[in-house]
C-alpha cells in the first residue's frame, strides 16, 4: 500500500489540530504499569498460575485466542534512536503512532483485520505499507473464590474484547471508551493481583488518552489511534502473562 503526499495545507491543519498531546510512544508510556518490576512479578505468577488467596472454590481455564492483523507501517528501523527521531518528524506532520519493537522498531500508525480496512488517511499522506502481525495464544489457570475468579477473567479478557469492537467497526469510540472505563473502575482495588491491578490502571489511563485524542482529531483518524494502541496493550498483557507462567 503506497499513498502520495498531501498538500502541504492539509498537513499544517491536521499538525496544528493534534500536535498537542500526541504520544508517538504511546505504547511505552501506556504501558508503563505492566512493566516486570520485582513488585509486579508476584502479581503476575498470581495471575498465570493460580489466585490462591480466596480459597480453591472455582478454577477456570481462561485462553486469549491468536488474533490475525494488518497494520499501517511507516517505517522501520534497526536503531531505536532513529525510529524515535523518525515517530517525532512523523507527530510533527500530525501523524498519530505507535512504535513496536519486534526484530526491528516498526513505526504503526492503524491495525485492521484486513488490509482493505486499514484507513491510510491515519498515515497523513506519508509513505506507507500493509503488513501482517498477530497475537499468539496464551492459555492460563485461575483458581479461587468463585467471584474473584469471574471478575478476574473479565478484566484479563476486557483488552481483547475492545480490541474486537474497535475493529468490528459497529460502536462509536465514545462509547467503547465507556464500557472500558466502567469496567476497568470496576475492578480497581478488588482484584486478586498486582497485574489486576495494573492491567486496570493501563485501561483507564488508555480511556483518558482517547478522551483527549477524540478531542484533537476526526472520528477515522481517533479509531485508528484506538485501534493501534489497545492491539499494542492486548499484545503486552500476552507478553507478561507468558512471562509468568
Amino acid at each position: 500500500m503506497r499513498m502520495g503526499i498531501v498538500s502541504k495545507r492539509r498537513r499544517q491543519r491536521r499538525a496544528a489540530r493534534v500536535r498537542r498531546g500526541v504520544l508517538c510512544a504511546a505504547g511505552a508510556l501506556l504501558l508503563g504499569a505492566l512493566a516486570v518490576s520485582p513488585q509486579a512479578e508476584e502479581g503476575i505468577r498470581a495471575a498465570a498460575q493460580a489466585v490462591r488467596a480466596f480459597g480453591a472454590q472455582d478454577a477456570r481455564e481462561l485462553t486469549l485466542e491468536e488474533r490475525q492483523v494488518y497494520a499501517l507501517q511507516l517505517g522501520v528501523f534497526d536503531d531505536g534512536q532513529r525510529a524515535q527521531s523518525e515517530a517525532q518528524r512523523l507527530q510533527g506532520l500530525g501523524v498519530r503512532c505507535v512504535l513496536w519493537q519486534r526484530e526491528k522498531m516498526r513505526i504503526i500508525a492503524d491495525v485492521a483485520g484486513t488490509r482493505e480496512a486499514l484507513n491510510v488517511g491515519a498515515a497523513c499522506g506519508q509513505e506507507a505499507y500493509a503488513i501482517g502481525d498477530a497475537l499468539e495464544s496464551v492459555t492460563l489457570r485461575l483458581s479461587g473464590d468463585a467471584r474473584q475468579v469471574e471478575a478476574a477473567c473479565a478484566l484479563l479478557t476486557a483488552p481483547d474484547e475492545t480490541l474486537s469492537r474497535l475493529l468490528a467497526g459497529e460502536d462509536a469510540l465514545p462509547s467503547i471508551v465507556q464500557a472500558v472505563r466502567a469496567a476497568a473502575q470496576a475492578a480497581q482495588g478488588k482484584m486478586p493481583s498486582t497485574l489486576h491491578d495494573e492491567l486496570a490502571q493501563s485501561l483507564l489511563d488508555w480511556c483518558a488518552l482517547m478522551e483527549r485524542t477524540m478531542g484533537e482529531t476526526d472520528a477515522a483518524g481517533a479509531r485508528s489511534y484506538a485501534a493501534v494502541t489497545m492491539y499494542t496493550l492486548c499484545r503486552a498483557l500476552r507478553q507478561t502473562l507468558a512471562a509468568g507462567a
